[in-house]
């Protein structure tokens, strides 16, 4: 039998990681029945764009236009089961939603597969990625915007792809609730042995996590409190009308945040009081309710999605904190960098010979 499964995240919860592992396991997942189609790893962010032009204008280039339909080719030849993953996918509509699951007319069935994190740790990991990206948002002022939950989404993106709600209602709209599967990261520190996001995820998909022995390249890299306040006092100097995203996405992103600020050990991890976790636990009940009384398939418990309202006591990063996070990052760039010596230019090289021969030519005069 025939079956597509459409994991659209929601995003920070894990996916990098999931998309990672998968493509490295890619040849042991067909052994195993599981197809995770596309030539490149990008392939599944250009079918998600692409998706969506009018709202990706920027990302749903030309030349990336056949990476959907491609895979769609390549499931379609495949008798088992498939896997496509993105967590843009997420926020797709039911229209959109429609037109995806036409396009997998071929399928005996079409699952979606949500993975979800409960809002105490989602919230900060949403705003620093935000802030990874270009951002200059404080915390309190991020807060503060999404505050008014999903009816009332303020300025920041958040709701577009965290209404976990809304992205369940629109998929099980189209595909059946039965075949809309949450799957549950596991409270930090609580995962027993086998059960942790990996495993809760290949359970959907049918798959025995020993036969997927590939570890991902690498993972998404969280910073510490201090560090993302550096980063993000860094960023009102560097806006999109002082430096350009690609500039900033290849020296920030790539350089300075995975390959130098993730080897520092930055301290405390960004942590929520309880004054701003109490509407977060009263919206996570809600959370759970409509998980349970919607009959979606859980893989997992819906008791991670519980948000505990006691909080932790995290003082504001202080100038000193963040002044010595950039210090950290600083040192350790000059320290990890690779120093490749100039070219010599032709002009010095004929210096350098004439030199060597007038040493030479002095030398035997004496």
């Amino acid at each position: 039998m025939s079956v597509v499964y459409v994991h659209v995240g929601l995003p920070k919860t894990g996916t990098t990681h999931i998309q990672g592992r998968l493509w490295q396991n890619r040849d042991h997942a067909m052994a195993a029945g599981l197809l995770y189609p596309g030539v490149n790893m990008d392939d599944h962010f250009h079918a998600a764009t692409h998706l969506q032009p009018e709202r990706y204008l920027d990302w749903a280039r030309p030349e990336h236009a056949g990476a959907w339909a491609a895979m769609v080719e390549q499931m379609r030849a495949w008798p088992r089961r498939s896997l496509v993953s993105h967590e843009l996918f997420a926020n797709a509509g039911p229209d959109r939603i429609r037109s995806l699951v036409d396009d997998l007319s071929f399928a005996d069935e079409v699952h979606a597969i949500l993975t979800v994190r409960d809002l105490g740790r989602q919230v900060p990991s949403v705003w620093q990625e935000n802030v990874k990206n270009q951002r200059r948002t404080t915390l309190d002022e991020f807060l503060s915007s999404i505050s008014g939950g999903p009816e009332a989404p303020g300025d920041e993106p958040f709701w577009e792809f965290q209404d976990c709600r809304r992205v369940l209602a629109d998929w099980s709209s189209v595909v059946g609730a039965d075949r809309v599967h949450v799957v549950t990261v596991p409270a930090k520190g609580s995962a027993a042995p086998g059960d942790g996001l990996w495993e809760r995820f290949l359970r959907v998909v049918d798959v025995d996590p020993a036969v997927l022995p590939e570890p991902p390249v690498r993972d998404n890299s969280s910073l510490s409190s201090s560090q993302t306040e550096f980063l993000r006092r860094l960023n009102t100097r560097l806006q999109p009308t002082d430096v350009e995203w690609s500039r900033y996405e290849r020296l920030v992103k790539q350089v300075l945040i995975h390959e130098v600020m993730a080897e520092v050990d930055g301290g405390a991890p960004i942590g929520l009081a309880a004054d701003q976790l109490s509407w977060l636990a009263d919206y996570s009940e809600e959370l759970v309710a409509a998980v349970v009384d919607g009959g979606y398939p859980v893989s997992g418990t819906v008791d991670d999605l519980r948000v505990a309202p006691s909080g932790t006591d995290s003082p504001p990063v202080t100038d000193q904190q963040a002044f010595d996070a950039a210090l950290d990052a600083l040192a350790q760039w000059v320290k990890a960098s690779t120093i490749i010596d100039p070219p010599v230019r032709l002009k010095t090289r004929v210096g350098n010979v004439v030199r060597a021969v007038r040493r030479r030519t002095q030398a035997l005069r004496r």
